[in-house]
């Protein structure tokens, strides 16, 4: 019983505190999934492709370093903080922003990708757009959490916007808002 608590607490708790807080706040693209802010971390220069900020943090997990340099590669500069429950890298490849997020104990946790609509894979895009036909995709963030993946696909038209989210082949909207028509003040 006890491990399958852990199963639930380390694989669908972050999974849906990454949903609740990804659009939750009401800036819509500051991307933050921590409410504490982060505390930088300064890795040593002989790490290649890590970009080093901040103070020097003896809690940075060599593990998490190991397996960020494993899966990703296209990284280049990384740029680490420590953040409340673990450590967070952040780098760009190409026009995509990718956050992930680890343990304290260097295991991954989630991951958090944000790119345009060029990015997106075509079986989401031709889901979304066959049901949302005049919007346009103006923003989306591909989260990551243990073996599941939801799109969070941010879509516009000229009286709305709406927030799409997609996983397993299944869509419903996340979230909607009306615009404010300034010609009308």
């Amino acid at each position: 019983m006890k491990k399958q608590f852990s199963f639930y607490k380390l694989g669908f708790v972050p999974l849906i505190a990454l949903f609740c807080s990804a659009n939750a706040q009401t800036k819509m693209f500051n991307g933050n999934l921590s409410t504490s802010p982060a505390k930088e971390v300064v890795l040593s220069e002989d790490v290649p492709g890590i970009e080093s900020t901040g103070s020097y943090s003896s809690a940075m997990n060599s593990k998490a370093l190991r397996n960020f340099s494993k899966s990703f590669k296209e990284a280049g500069n990384a740029s680490w903080s420590q953040t409340e429950d673990g450590f967070k890298a952040e780098f760009m490849d190409q026009d995509v922003k990718t956050k992930v997020f680890y343990d304290r104990k260097g295991r991954l946790v989630a991951s958090v990708k944000s790119y345009s609509e060029d990015n997106l894979p075509k079986e989401v895009r031709h889901l979304v757009k066959s049901n949302y036909y005049d919007y346009n995709i103006f923003h989306v963030q591909e989260v990551t959490a243990g073996n599941k993946t939801a799109y969070l696909v941010k879509i516009e038209d000229k009286t709305s916007i709406k927030t799409i989210r997609v996983t397993d082949n299944q869509m419903d909207e996340y979230m909607a808002f009306n615009k404010v028509n300034s010609a009308k003040r």
